[in-house]
């Protein structure tokens, strides 16, 4: 669908280093760059990026690609997707994609379009002549017109078809509407109305700036107060986080996080030059929405209202993040106060000295309990216990869970073991585990290093890549991706084509393929005598698939003793001894051929 020659110019004109240092804090060491790995938990870097070779491996999960599968990997982009956006920085034009392509690609441009367009429409009413209750509602909650403007807010009027008709003359259809979440049909009469009719209006971005959907907040006491997009093709409720288009980069560059509940709280602290925040969108905190921060930071001071709902959802939340390794603090705001009348009452000082006097999450959750239940008795303590000890376990830090244990102890004059011993008794909370997608295509490579190390030698010469065609052949390898990149790099020195781990990974379509070469890329500069490692992988692979082949023999052997075909028996003893001699001239003794 789009020439190997453009994708080549696009990667030429890719930085793999730049690229990934605007969404990981990357760090020099050596020749190369290491950051923790974004796709598994680690605390030791083992991501590294190569500007030589323009690829990036980890080498704790296996992952690993060029520009393009980093894209794919990390922004969960497809091919299309991460090719036009490297193709629109480098300044190059894709070609015409092929119809199926196309299409998929169409019907979310659709969606992004009409969420687009419809955004447009409610910015027009906020302005316009009767929307003038809905601009002073924006007024008296503090916001800016340049705050309005930023983050495109609107007003859906109290219309029941003001949307349709006003997308219809654009030639946007019912169809397309429908499936944006914008519109509903009334299944007696077939009618179409608008989902949203006076409310103020909210449109949520992706990373990318691109429209998913609305929040609508009314202006009254109607219920419910908040409506919200449904689920659709580019939407998905619980992974995203309002704001972060805004400030993610103010997140990396203080490297913490501060977490709200509400548009308004989030709105209001970044007017008042508070950005690296962002808000849950009013929802539970999601572990996918905890995966995106970890990109940024993994330093969490949640602000939540001050009421028991609020302090409901701070625990919920706490222990969440907790058992995602993040490192979490708490601030208390006045009773009855939330973030955004916190702020328009006590200004960004205000916001800021509050976030200094953050509780760590132990002495958080300790006032809440002492305000429950009495210290001072016995029953009491065991409440406390009882409360502190599912937060506690979550910690995976055995240092620092210890620590915890250790100062609940001393806080209740209660021994230690005692407390240690009802902290064996807590479940672990398995829900979590199922609650992530699994990413099949970050699994740990693990091909025979042998093969590895042979792809690894023909990523450098072309020379060895015809050594291993020539001397070894291709019938040896259990790798069938192996093979496939091999027979690759040959067509392509071949063709006299541009041979590099970073183009070749363009040659692929299965994310596994670009793993396998960033690990034969890694592991190249390891090899210092690349002709004797050749002679050296030769050898093992041949005793290897000589060692499976006596074995199998031994069984078949065995099934024509149980079977008494004897004359089966004798033809297979003089095969299995003719090997024999083979494998005595490769040196295998019995140990290295097992039972």
């Amino acid at each position: 669908m789009i020439p190997n020659e453009l994708i080549d110019r696009i990667l030429d004109k890719t930085d793999v280093v730049e690229l990934i240092a605007a969404y990981l804090p990357l760090k020099k060491s050596g020749q190369n760059f290491k950051a923790c790995c974004p796709f598994h938990e680690e605390k030791t870097p083992s991501f590294m990026v190569s500007p030589a070779k323009q690829i990036y491996h980890c080498f704790g999960c296996g992952a690993g690609g060029n520009a393009i599968g980093f894209l794919m990997n990390y922004e969960k982009m497809d091919f299309i997707e991460s090719v036009r956006m490297l193709a629109e920085k480098a300044g190059l034009t894709l070609p015409q994609l092929s119809k199926g392509v196309s299409e998929k690609n169409s019907f979310a441009e659709a969606l992004y379009g009409a969420n687009d367009s419809a955004c447009k429409f409610y910015q027009e009413n906020l302005t316009g002549r009767r929307g003038g209750e809905a601009y002073g509602y924006f007024v008296k909650r503090g916001i800016t017109e340049r705050t309005a403007k930023l983050f495109r807010l609107g007003f859906a009027e109290n219309f029941w078809q003001g949307l349709i008709e006003h997308l219809k003359k654009q030639g946007l259809s019912p169809d397309v509407l429908k499936k944006a979440g914008l519109i509903l049909q009334n299944e007696k009469t077939g009618n179409w109305y608008d989902r949203f009719r006076n409310r103020i209006m909210f449109p949520i971005f992706d990373q990318r700036a691109r429209i998913l959907g609305f929040g609508a907040r009314a202006m009254d006491e109607s219920l419910p107060k908040y409506l919200n997009s449904p689920e659709t093709y580019v939407y998905k409720k619980g992974t995203e986080l309002y704001g972060l288009n805004f400030s993610k980069e103010a997140i990396r560059k203080q490297d913490y996080v501060i977490m709200v509940e509400g548009y308004f709280d989030f709105i209001l602290l970044y007017q008042n030059e508070i950005r690296n925040v962002v808000a849950t969108l009013g929802t539970a905190l999601t572990t996918e929405q905890i995966g995106k921060l970890k990109r940024f930071t993994r330093n969490v001071i949640m602000v939540y209202d001050a009421d028991k709902a609020g302090e409901a959802a701070t625990l919920r939340g706490m222990d969440l993040l907790i058992a995602e390794e993040m490192n979490v603090r708490i601030a208390i705001l006045p009773k009855g106060a939330d973030p955004d009348s916190f702020v328009r009452r006590e200004s960004k000082a205000g916001v800021v000295k509050v976030l200094k006097e953050s509780y760590d999450l132990f002495d958080y959750k300790m006032s809440v309990l002492l305000a429950k239940f009495k210290a001072g008795d016995a029953r009491g303590k065991a409440r406390i216990v009882d409360g502190m000890l599912p937060t506690l376990s979550k910690i995976k830090n055995a240092v620092l869970k210890s620590a915890y244990l250790k100062k609940l102890s001393e806080a209740l004059e209660v021994d230690e073991e005692s407390i240690r011993a009802e902290l064996k008794k807590v479940k672990p909370d398995f829900s979590r585990a199922f609650s992530g997608e699994v990413r099949e295509g970050h699994r740990r490579i693990e091909s025979n290093l042998a093969e590895v190390a042979l792809l690894a030698l023909a990523l450098e010469s072309g020379r060895f890549a015809e050594k291993i065609k020539n001397g070894l052949g291709f019938e040896p390898f259990k790798s069938e991706a192996i093979v496939d990149i091999l027979k690759k790099i040959i067509e392509l020195h071949r063709d006299s084509k541009k041979v590099t781990a970073a183009h070749l990974m363009s040659c692929f379509a299965d994310s596994a393929n670009g793993e396998i070469i960033s690990e034969a890329a890694s592991l190249a500069h390891t090899i210092d005598d690349r002709d004797k490692a050749l002679e050296d992988c030769f050898r093992h692979i041949r005793k290897h698939t000589l060692t499976e082949t006596l074995n199998n023999i031994r069984f078949k052997i065995k099934d024509a003793e149980r079977s008494c075909d004897f004359a089966k028996v004798n033809k297979l003893v003089v095969e299995y001894n003719e090997l024999l001699k083979g494998e005595r001239a490769l040196g295998l003794n019995n140990a290295q051929r097992g039972s």
